[in-house]
């Protein structure tokens, strides 16, 4: 998949590196970044995992999907990592304080923007699906309104 289409807004994203069933795509507009990730390898059986990226967003469904889309095409310099662990379905991280802008290189690999993904993670909670803002992770949808305002108010 060279580009990605979001349903809500018809957001386009276009992929700028891949390597087999991870890729990063790139919307210039609202400057957000969406990093695809899936388990290469079971931990258990070390099994080659078969999942593609089209599987990584075929797994995000209802609102989980809505809530994806919501994240890429409403917010704007996000960064969000989308994760599809073996044999479940999709999670997703939205980044919110990561500028895509900070990881943006010609020569990154898919590896190095999760490895930078994951660096600039405040905390790592036990939520299949997260937001982070103002340096805190929430549970998706659980962002406090004296947060997200002022996370409005400093990208107006």
């Amino acid at each position: 998949m060279t580009t990605i289409t979001l349903a809500h807004e018809g957001t386009e994203f276009n992929q700028i590196t891949a390597n087999g069933e991870n890729a990063v795509y790139y919307n210039a507009e609202f400057n957000n970044l969406i990093i695809v990730r899936t388990d290469a390898i079971d931990d258990e059986t070390l099994n080659k995992n078969d999942d593609t990226i089209e599987d990584v967003f075929g797994y995000l469904v209802g609102e989980r999907f809505d809530d994806f889309c919501a994240s890429a095409e409403y917010f704007r310099n996000s960064t969000i990592l989308v994760h599809k662990p073996w044999h479940t379905t999709t999670d997703f991280v939205a980044n919110y304080d990561l500028n895509p802008k900070t990881l943006l290189s010609s020569n990154r690999s898919v590896k190095g923007f999760i490895r930078a993904f994951n660096k600039a993670c405040p905390e790592l909670v036990p939520f299949k699906l997260i937001e982070i803002m103002g340096g805190k992770a929430y549970r998706y949808g659980e962002i406090p309104e004296d947060v997200f305002e002022a996370y409005d108010e400093g990208n107006q």
